[in-house]
């Protein structure tokens, strides 16, 4: 085989090997709260509705999402969204105004209820759910597939990391960028949540912002994640320099970071045309 075909094949043949390791040295897993699930639904029915509540998968891997199409006949693709921890897709607020203002720039959104734990539950519990989130966020990006050919994900903090762990154990090829907002380096020894390791599986455009205002953890993490992305040369980081709030608090400038570098990475992504 020429040298030039292995080094294509090489990072392809990595993540293989990445998705067969987290295979089979998984850590116990545990299934979302249905309950709580419900409960959210029934929540989001009380709500003043924006777009359409869909149903996707089957029986007991069924959830709730939310989706809003654009609002002209053009189409530039759809972005997925998932909201952070023990949250619906209504109720993340930043996730809340992603999925309302992408519509209005030609985005469609399918935002996602992820699986929850008990009401207080930790971080360290939410791990475990991560193979769970994979499963709603492949299944997502499918759905979403049959019409839109360009798919992006868009990760609020655990959502992020969630976001992060389908691209890097699953092969998505619908899957054209990722933007995580808040991404986070647990320190913790479960196998799902190892976000260097992760991000050495992803070689499509990817947007890591986070706050300028965070502890000096926070800045020693994000060092992190540049080096484990270093040979991804889609990969840019940004930081969002905000005072007197978090950076997810100002909706308006995480929106225009967003959308400034998507248009930027899917120029030439086709224009989609909606059949009436």
């Amino acid at each position: 085989m020429p040298a030039f075909a292995l080094s294509c094949m090489l990072p392809m043949m990595k993540k293989y090997l990445f998705i067969l390791f987290c295979t089979f040295t998984c850590n116990v897993s545990f299934s979302s709260d249905r309950a709580r699930e419900q409960e959210n639904v029934e929540e989001i029915k009380a709500l003043p509705q924006y777009g359409e509540l869909i149903w996707l998968g089957e029986g007991t891997e069924r959830f709730a999402s939310l989706y809003a199409e654009t609002e002209s006949r053009t189409n530039r693709g759809i972005v997925v969204l998932l909201h952070d921890i023990g949250s619906h897709p209504d109720k993340d607020r930043l996730i809340y105004e992603l999925r309302r203002k992408f519509p209005e720039r030609n985005w469609g959104t399918l935002a996602l209820q992820l699986p929850l734990r008990e009401s207080g539950a930790s971080d360290e519990d939410y791990y475990q759910l991560l193979p769970e989130a994979t499963q709603r966020i492949v299944k997502a990006i499918q759905y979403v597939a049959k019409t839109n050919t360009q798919v992006v994900i868009i990760g609020h903090q655990l959502g992020a990391l969630m976001g992060l762990h389908a691209a890097g154990t699953e092969i998505i090829p619908e899957l054209k960028a990722i933007i995580s907002i808040g991404l986070n380096i647990p320190k913790n020894n479960n196998i799902h949540a190892q976000t260097v390791e992760l991000l050495k599986q992803i070689n499509i455009p990817f947007l890591d912002l986070y706050s300028a205002s965070g502890t000096t953890t926070d800045i020693a993490n994000a060092r992190k994640r540049r080096i484990a992305a270093r040979n991804n040369p889609r990969y840019r980081q940004d930081k969002l320099n905000y005072s007197n709030s978090t950076y997810w608090g100002d909706h308006a400038l995480v929106m225009k970071r967003i959308y400034s570098w998507l248009t930027r990475e899917s120029k030439d992504f086709p224009v989609l045309i909606k059949k009436e």
